[in-house]
């Protein structure tokens, strides 16, 4: 059968419109290169999630396995009269409290410090880490020779560094002094505590300000 000319030369128009057209090329993922100089990469650490990592006390809880009373011990004298000078500034007790501990201390026949609790800068609570370090140190034999008298009363510094307004500081330490009660009340400590705020100190170190951020607790022997 003939095929009619428009049919044809429709059909060979098609035909050759096919052999102009060209393939495209198939698609390869081609590999993105690391980035450089970014976290993750090149050894360079991750960026963390939380914000700035919570800054840590400049030492540890610590008890001294000899606990010296002696009243008549250079240290000793000095924080009894340290202790004295606060006790009438103190703004958590009553004239009478006051009175009462001021006596307790004047006329103890020793007191040694049993515990030091450091804290972070601007920190008034004690860390879960010295919680924990705390409820241990309750069971050392030094510690449990006072706490298992129930004539000797605890008396419980808190320090601050010189950093920033004394007022301010002053408060501070109150504040740990009283977070650190806290501590030794929920350990099962059963004695007479008081929380005394010393304010800014340079005492324990004058060159690194961040070992004078420390709660004492110390055994008042009547």
């Amino acid at each position: 059968m003939a095929v009619p000319l428009r049919l044809a030369c429709l059909l060979a128009a098609i035909a050759l419109a096919g052999c102009d057209r060209k393939v495209a090329p198939t698609a390869t993922s081609t590999p993105t290169p690391a980035p450089v100089n970014e976290p993750g990469y090149a050894g360079i650490p991750e960026a963390s999630a939380s914000p700035a990592a919570a800054e840590v006390p400049a030492g540890e809880v610590v008890a001294p396995e000899q606990v010296n009373t002696d009243a008549a011990n250079a240290e000793n004298q000095a924080v009894k009269s340290e202790v004295l000078a606060r006790i009438d500034v103190m703004p958590n007790l009553a004239p009478e409290e006051k009175d009462k501990l001021y006596v307790q201390v004047e006329r103890a026949r020793g007191m040694g410090r049993i515990i030091t609790i450091p804290f972070a800068s601007g920190k008034t609570a004690v860390g879960a880490g010295e919680i924990a370090a705390v409820q241990e140190v309750i069971k050392l034999p030094q510690v449990q020779k006072f706490a298992s008298d129930p004539t000797v009363i605890f008396v419980v510094l808190g320090f601050a560094d010189k950093k920033g307004d004394p007022t301010k500081n002053q408060a501070i330490s109150l504040q740990r002094a009283d977070s650190v009660v806290s501590t030794l009340k929920r350990g099962g400590i059963l004695n007479i505590t008081h929380a005394v705020g010393m304010g800014s100190s340079e005492i324990f170190d004058a060159r690194n300000l961040d070992k004078n951020r420390v709660v004492e607790v110390w055994a008042v022997l009547p």
